[in-house]
């Protein structure tokens, strides 16, 4: 009984910290929990804020202010079971979560849309391998392939870049990027390079909460930074970050 109740106010706890209005995404909120719950189960553990999801047709968006219960407020524009883009958008949004978000004006703000832009990819890959053996129900498992397909079709969309060839895209596209954080061609161009390292060590996804935001930062400062503000478990992942954008 004493192990039953502890189970219980566990699943309370859980879903006190994900709350859902299905309001316009025409699925119900237990299917879209399905997705959600998972989709933040492959990313390390950490305590994350609670989080209130809904339905928003301009975009998805992450909201500075709180709810009045204290929640973040994620809006993801999506709706009628096209589950890849569910994850790929609120996979995104929780990066941006994870990094601590802040309304902060700052020249390397594109590296952390970068960096949620390779959550998304990482999320549907992920979840295609899981759900194999741990979908939450068959029609999740039957989908799973569809996931991977999604993300390699978005891949296969972006500028081919290697790890010789990404410095001199950087700077190539260095002042726009420091002005524009959005540039979703060129923030996803990287993602490709950035997710195989974080596909081999998925627990170094733990740096974003160091993510520092430091007006007026050269990209080399940035990573200084970063280095400082991190474990030092973090620092070689951060120097082959790093080395995507930046000759040595």
């Amino acid at each position: 009984m004493k192990f039953l109740l502890i189970l219980l106010a566990l699943i309370g706890f859980v879903q006190a910290q994900l709350r859902i209005n299905p309001e316009g995404f025409k699925m119900e909120e237990w299917e879209l929990r399905t997705l959600f719950e998972p989709t933040i189960q492959v990313f390390p553990e950490a305590k994350d804020p609670p989080l209130f999801i809904s339905r928003h047709r301009d975009g998805p968006i992450t909201l500075f202010k709180r709810t009045p219960r204290g929640e973040v407020a994620i809006r993801l524009d999506c709706e009628d079971r096209y589950y890849s883009q569910f994850i790929y958008q609120f996979a995104h949004e929780f990066a941006h979560v994870r990094a601590n978000f802040q309304p902060t004006d700052h020249e390397n703000k594109w590296l952390e849309e970068t960096l949620c832009e390779t959550a998304s990819l990482f999320a549907l890959r992920q979840l295609s391998i899981h759900w194999e053996e741990n979908a939450p129900n068959d029609a999740l498992k039957n989908y799973r392939k569809s996931l991977a397909a999604y993300a390699a079709t978005v891949m296969k969309g972006r500028e081919p870049l290697t790890l010789d060839t990404s410095p001199a895209f950087y700077q190539k596209h260095k002042a726009t990027l420091r002005k524009s954080a959005t540039e979703r061609a060129l923030n996803g161009a990287f993602a490709n390079l950035i997710l195989p390292l974080l596909e081999a060590e998925p627990d170094q996804w733990k740096t974003l909460s160091h993510f520092p935001r430091i007006k007026g930062a050269s990209l080399a400062r940035h990573f200084e930074a970063w280095r400082k503000a991190s474990p030092k478990k973090h620092h070689s992942f951060l120097f082959k970050l790093e080395a995507i954008f930046l000759d040595k």
